[in-house]
């Protein structure tokens, strides 16, 4: 997905304003390749993933629970899960929700399908994302993927800065 002109705005003012020494030093010499490797570390932003897979939300179930689901219950969570082939979006409150209607609070199924719902951003990918970013409350992406070369050069091309 490419940046939109006011992402890359962000980019490039965020690289500029990043203390870290191994980007002050890449942005120094302008090495993109350095910039684009370092912004697709992983950061300590925990988000919502914005897919989840059938096998990773299978392997979460713990199958005695499932068979103690309510009628009301077990609709929304085949609603959620189209029948286990569809991917779930954890970003979205409301698939959220559905899992919590359908496993109490209690449950280690709930506890392992929103363990497998979220991941640390990207240090790029957290430059974009709003919320608090934690593991008790992740954060949602606006931008979710690797960043290029390109879209670092074109970043800092187009935003020269001070």
């Amino acid at each position: 997905m490419a940046l939109t002109a006011e992402q890359r705005t962000t980019l490039a003012a965020h690289i500029r304003a990043n203390t870290d020494p191994d980007v002050v030093a890449a942005l120094a010499g302008r090495n993109d390749t350095e910039l684009t490797r370092l912004y697709n570390l992983d950061s300590g932003f925990i988000a919502w993933k914005k897919v989840v897979t059938p096998d990773e939300y299978r392997g979460a179930m713990v199958w005695t629970e499932v068979d103690t689901l309510n009628a009301g219950a077990a609709r929304i969570w085949e609603w959620v899960t189209n029948n286990f082939t569809s991917n779930l979006n954890a970003d979205d409150a409301n698939i959220r929700q559905g899992i919590a209607d359908a496993f109490g609070a209690g449950t280690t199924t709930r506890a392992n399908l929103l363990a497998v719902a979220k991941r640390p951003a990207t240090v790029g990918e957290s430059v974009f994302a709003t919320g608090t970013g934690t593991d008790a409350t992740p954060g949602s992406l606006d931008f979710v993927g690797q960043l290029t070369t390109s879209d670092i050069g074109r970043a800092l091309n187009e935003n020269p800065g001070a």
